[in-house]
């Protein structure tokens, strides 16, 4: 059984649509196992919460068209703050789009959006090189 179907049983409702947008990035190192890259995104979150986010995203492409990646964002609820770390893999596709899956965690002072501290979220999305843009689905881990 691969990892994704495995991850397929284990994946709840969905608490989050993202939609966001490249607004810079860094090249921080060019070398035999690959290209380092820092996404600065931007975007909105819609389904169980509506929030502006901001991340950094840390990605290691390798040469073999897989990457690792680890993002760290500030969601805005309204004047509920939420933060959120998150990390897992990605692959090329052949149409020049990236592929990507991850865990997630949250945490929020918020009272309302509390029940995110225990949750731990599953990411799945899609991004596009050609227009820095991306769009991903965030799940509840059962």
């Amino acid at each position: 059984m691969s990892s994704m179907q495995s991850q397929q049983q284990t994946k709840g409702e969905v608490i989050a649509e993202l939609r966001g947008k490249t607004d810079s990035f860094s090249i921080k190192d060019i070398g035999a196992n690959g290209i380092k890259i820092e996404n600065n995104d931007v975007g909105q979150i819609t389904g169980k919460y509506q929030a502006n986010f901001m991340e950094t995203v840390s990605i290691h492409m390798k040469t073999d068209g897989t990457s690792e990646w680890e993002g760290k964002s500030i969601q805005m609820a309204g004047k509920d703050m939420v933060v959120a770390t998150s990390h897992g893999k990605g692959r090329n596709n052949a149409d020049g789009t990236i592929w990507f899956e991850g865990e997630q965690k949250y945490m929020t002072q918020s009272p309302s959006l509390s029940w995110l501290n225990n949750t731990k979220g599953w990411i799945e999305g899609t991004a596009s090189q050609a227009d820095q843009t991306f769009t991903a689905k965030v799940y509840a881990k059962k």
